[in-house]
């Protein structure tokens, strides 16, 4: 007679996520064929206690067409795919053409303050991977205790 009602709020959550980036996707939209032809790329961001650790996926890109900057502790990652230019040939018709030629964007709160120029950046299969060493006045310092008596010289 009773039905048990299970909630699953981290589901509701991502579906609630996926909503909102469609939203604010489409807001944006300044593609004369009604696509979007800027994509804000997933990222994984960790931190431990030297650096922070950003993983982004960016498919398709050259990594002489990407731009990573940090500036007032936000990072910035801009990139473009290019699309290649063809020759025109009146005999060839598409029939299908999915391919989208567009430019990535995404600007990032970094949770500490970094040294961004010892930041190191890696880009393989589409991820693109910094690591950012914590600058030093945010690195957790160890301080000694002593015993709080003082030797007398003899």
């Amino acid at each position: 007679m009773y039905r048990t009602l299970r909630i699953q709020p981290m589901r509701e959550l991502f579906t609630m996520q996926d909503s909102m980036d469609r939203l604010v996707n489409s807001f944006f939209e300044n593609a004369a064929d009604g696509t979007s032809n800027t994509i804000a790329p997933r990222v994984d961001m960790k931190q431990d206690e030297d650096k922070v650790t950003v993983k982004m996926v960016i498919p398709g890109v050259k990594k002489d067409d990407i731009q990573i900057s940090v500036a007032d502790n936000i990072l910035t990652v801009k990139a473009e795919v290019k699309e290649e230019k063809e020759e025109k040939d009146e005999k060839t018709v598409y029939h299908l053409r999915e391919t989208r030629w567009s430019s990535y964007y995404r600007e990032i709160s970094l949770p500490t303050e970094v040294e961004a120029e010892k930041a190191k950046a890696d880009y393989e299969d589409g991820i693109l991977t910094l690591e950012l060493p914590k600058a030093e006045i945010v690195k957790p310092k160890v301080i000694t205790i002593g015993t709080g008596k003082k030797e007398l010289d003899k």
